[in-house]
């Protein structure tokens, strides 16, 4: 799994991930994301157009828990997070992932169509 972090956008934070995603490598991510100097001011899209779920049920499960612990700074924060995710398997396992994230101060969603997730993350 390789990723690139990408803030020049003046809305959102884009994470690309390509290759296979696994928890270890995911949750490393996902920390940088966290600890990003511009993370509180601005939402986040991750493009998984060119990755593959490795993921279980049970490493969903453990993403939540870590995340459950993640407190922001501030009340008011850029708390939208766009998946963009083609292909029906995919989109599945990141549904799932929605669906259990739901008591979290992240907001997130998912997304076939990429011009569909920018204008989520610009409104």
């Amino acid at each position: 799994m390789e990723f690139e972090l990408d803030s020049s956008h003046e809305k959102y934070i884009k994470i690309t991930i390509t290759g296979l995603i696994v928890k270890p490598e995911l949750i490393s991510v996902m920390a940088q994301l966290l600890q990003h100097p511009e993370y509180l001011d601005k939402h986040t899209l991750w493009d998984l157009r060119e990755a593959n779920m490795g993921l279980s049920i049970g490493d969903l499960k453990e993403i939540i828990g870590v995340l459950r612990l993640y407190k922001p700074q501030k009340k008011d924060f850029a708390n939208k997070t766009a998946l963009f995710v083609p292909g029906k398997f995919n989109s599945a396992m990141a549904e799932m992932f929605v669906a259990m994230s739901k008591l979290l101060p992240i907001k997130y969603r998912v997304f076939n169509d990429l011009k569909q997730a920018e204008s989520y993350l610009c409104s």
